[in-house]
């Protein structure tokens, strides 16, 4: 739904597109173009990026026995990717705000939508205590290859910000499947009926035992 809302906003009204352009203008890709450098995050090929990661998750989860989540974090990472693929293929983006030379589909960013889902999937896998310790380096990766697109000119920020979104609401479904409720405790009025039962016979023995003979 984010990702949804942000490529409305940001691509499909002149308003957007005119923000778009403004943050975009922050970034220069003058210097970049004109020396034909890549920054270092984006020399990493993804296709490399994604299989390594995918190698790293299956191996943290396997041997925790985290099955579901090992089959979840794979899942996660193919699906969205594909997602990403989809999304730029069949999305318009038409000229409204008339600043933009090249008006053709770049929502959402492959690079960034492959970034964050690496993240996200080791999330999916290691232990809890150590997410923290994988989140926050995770999350300076995921800013630095989607600020190499707007550097290289490569992608807008609206496509950075609906790429990192569509990875998240991704992400958010997966954890759905893989975080354990506590059950709910049955009730079972026999099992308390007999109980009681079971009590009030040993209160009573108990107060005969008191009592004596006599009593």
């Amino acid at each position: 739904m984010a990702t949804v809302v942000t490529y409305l906003v940001l691509v499909r009204t002149a308003e957007g597109q005119a923000t778009d352009h403004t943050v975009l203008s922050w970034f220069d890709p003058t210097l970049t173009r004109m020396s034909g450098e890549v920054p270092w995050p984006l020399k990493i090929p993804v296709t490399m990026l994604f299989a390594g990661t995918l190698f790293v998750v299956c191996a943290i989860g396997l041997s925790r026995r985290a099955y579901r989540r090992t089959v979840m974090a794979a899942l996660l990472m193919g699906v969205t990717a594909a997602l990403a693929q989809l999304l730029k293929s069949s999305l318009e983006r038409p000229d409204l705000a008339h600043q933009i030379r090249y008006t053709e589909n770049s929502f959402p960013s492959g690079h960034v939508t492959v970034a964050a889902v690496c993240v996200f999937a080791l999330l999916l896998v290691v232990p809890a205590n150590v997410r923290l310790i994988v989140a926050a380096p995770g999350l300076v990766w995921i800013g630095a290859v989607g600020v190499s697109t707007l550097v290289t000119g490569w992608h807008r920020p609206s496509d950075f910000l609906g790429a990192v979104l569509l990875a998240a609401s991704c992400y958010a479904v997966a954890t759905a499947f893989v975080v354990e409720s506590t059950p709910a405790p049955i009730d079972r009025p026999q099992e308390h009926a007999l109980m009681r039962h079971s009590l009030n016979g040993v209160n009573t023995a108990k107060s005969t035992e008191w009592l004596g003979p006599n009593g």
